[in-house]
């Protein structure tokens, strides 16, 4: 029960990189492999990482407060490219991905930390996010949706909106 409990949680954490991955590959977006495998490498790292200072600082630090965080960033994120083209195209772009993923996995860490979850947690929810983003490309790049394609200019504006909105919901 345990383990089905861990991947299930390893899912969670890995919707926004399927919706990230999607909209990549909506915009027909090529990302390189090496870029996916650094942004989930850095995923495991920073679970693996605020596990531990989960495990230090035990309910010291709400992880709530920096769930509303990634909410409050994935919404501003959005709102602007409502308004402004995001350069999905550059690499630095793909650095703000990796940080915006991870923001919310923090939080997840730490819940992690606070009830003493394996730390091979980790690295499962980074493999997880890899396979959440390359399916989510895929899936996008097969979208066909004349009215997707359409409005394809602020659907990664909505998205980040919806997404933060969730976040700050559940």
């Amino acid at each position: 029960m345990g383990f089905l409990f861990l991947v299930l949680l390893a899912l969670l954490v890995s919707i926004d990189g399927f919706v990230i991955g999607f909209m990549f590959g909506l915009k027909r977006i090529k990302i390189p492999l090496i870029v996916l495998i650094f942004i989930s490498i850095f995923s495991a790292i920073v679970i693996f990482l605020s596990m531990g200072v989960g495990r230090l600082l035990g309910e010291v630090i709400p992880s709530s407060m920096i769930q509303t965080l990634a909410a409050i960033l994935m919404i501003g994120v959005g709102v602007y490219n409502l308004f402004n083209e995001l350069p999905l195209y550059r690499q630095s772009y793909f650095v703000i991905i990796a940080l915006l993923i991870n923001v919310d996995s923090v939080g997840y860490g730490i819940q992690a930390g606070f009830a003493e979850r394996p730390f091979w947690f980790a690295p499962l929810a980074g493999t997880i996010l890899f396979l959440a983003l390359i399916f989510g490309i895929i899936r996008g790049y097969e979208t066909k949706n004349p009215f997707i394609l359409k409005y394809i200019a602020s659907l990664p504006g909505l998205l980040f909106i919806c997404l933060g909105v969730m976040k700050l919901m559940f």
